[in-house]
């Protein structure tokens, strides 16, 4: 027995146990790195559903508030932006040295009603020396107009959404005097009012009735029922789509382009009508083109005419009354181009033939919309 007063230097029996180490052997680390690697697996795309959820999310927030603006506009002004449009001293200073580049996209005029007036009032008292310098407004990012599914864009001021602007100007209604637009087509149309020629205030240039399309006129065939706002982000589009870009005159069958800000509708079909036709997310051989080609048709200007997303299968839009859903990739084309028009009883010979859906023979027949077919 040890005592205090003694020394337990020589007395081994008084000395404590040593403890064994406690440590993993290679096979229990092993087994351990498999079963983390295992859950890892597992929860991975669980993770990933629920983050791409929640960016799905984010967008259709923003297509709400974008929609929110252009309700507000349409207040305020009795008729929404065009798209493409003359904006104050912008437009009047601009138009002297780049004319192709004195009108503003519809992403401009609705800036105050979606919490960016600082950028408006740049536009609004534009000189060219604003233009050069580092406080240049046209090149910074507002968040509403981003979706955040898109990391791959290559500029500063990036545009994920695109406006319904049905035959987008392609084409005039030359029946009457002036001519104008189709505005049951779409439902964004051009004010600026000289689509045959580059912008200018000459008093002189040739007649032409600018078509004014608001809500009140969209709700003849139901604002829930037509398209506003859709994505056009997807992998297939432009990576410098800028919501600054100037529009530009728009030519018959090549309306399509990154710099007009809006989806169109699709080119005719002509005979030979497909079944797989896909205008949500479409692909070089699954997207509408005419059968046969059109002379002069841009037969790639899909990747800009028709709406795209990287959400899976889906693109998020917001309909004229403010309610935002999904559509399909598997959307009859049909029911879209009955989205796309806004008035069903003025629209051009290309959006009447696509009136009709192909029946169970193969042929045209007329067609029309109901709710049940959104559903899919």
């Amino acid at each position: 027995m040890c005592h205090y007063s003694c020394s337990c230097v020589d007395r081994p029996h008084c000395r404590p146990a040593v403890l064994p180490k406690m440590a993993f052997t290679i096979v229990e680390l092993l087994v351990t790195i498999a079963i983390i690697a295992l859950l890892v697996g597992i929860l991975s795309p669980a993770l990933q559903v629920v983050r791409e959820s929640a960016r799905r999310t984010s967008c259709a927030n923003n297509l709400r508030q974008i929609a929110l603006g252009m309700a507000t506009y349409d207040d305020a002004k009795k008729q929404l932006p065009g798209w493409r449009n003359f904006l104050d001293t912008y437009t009047k200073v601009r138009i002297s040295t780049d004319p192709k580049a004195a009108c503003v996209s519809w992403t401009v005029p609705i800036l105050p009603h979606i919490e960016n007036k600082a950028i408006h009032d740049w536009y609004t008292a534009y000189t060219t020396a604003a233009a050069s310098s580092a406080g240049n407004a046209s090149t910074k990012k507002i968040p509403t107009y981003a979706c955040i599914s898109r990391g791959d864009v290559t500029t500063t001021s990036p545009l994920s959404y695109a406006v319904n602007a049905g035959t987008g100007g392609e084409e005039l209604d030359e029946a009457s005097t002036p001519g104008s637009q189709f505005e049951g087509d779409g439902v964004f149309a051009e004010p600026v009012g000289n689509l045959q020629g580059e912008p200018t205030f000459d008093a002189s240039r040739p007649p032409y009735k600018p078509a004014v399309v608001n809500l009140k006129k969209v709700a003849v065939d139901g604002l829930g029922f037509t398209l506003l706002l859709t994505e056009r982000s997807g992998l297939n589009a432009a990576k410098d789509i800028s919501w600054s870009a100037n529009p530009v005159l728009v030519r018959a069958n090549v309306g399509a382009r990154v710099e007009n800000h809006s989806v169109l509708h699709p080119l005719e079909i002509g005979v030979g009508t497909r079944t797989d036709l896909q205008v949500i997310n479409p692909t070089a051989d699954t997207c509408p083109l005419p059968n046969p080609p059109l002379a002069g048709a841009n037969v790639d200007d899909w990747k800009e005419r028709y709406p795209s997303s990287r959400h899976p299968g889906a693109v998020n839009v917001a309909f004229c009354d403010g309610r935002t859903r999904v559509l399909r990739n598997g959307i009859d084309p049909w029911v879209y181009c009955q989205l796309l028009s806004s008035n069903g009883k003025a629209v051009s010979p290309r959006v009447a033939d696509w009136q009709k859906s192909v029946d169970a023979s193969g042929n045209l027949s007329p067609y029309d919309l109901k709710a049940s077919d959104l559903v899919r």
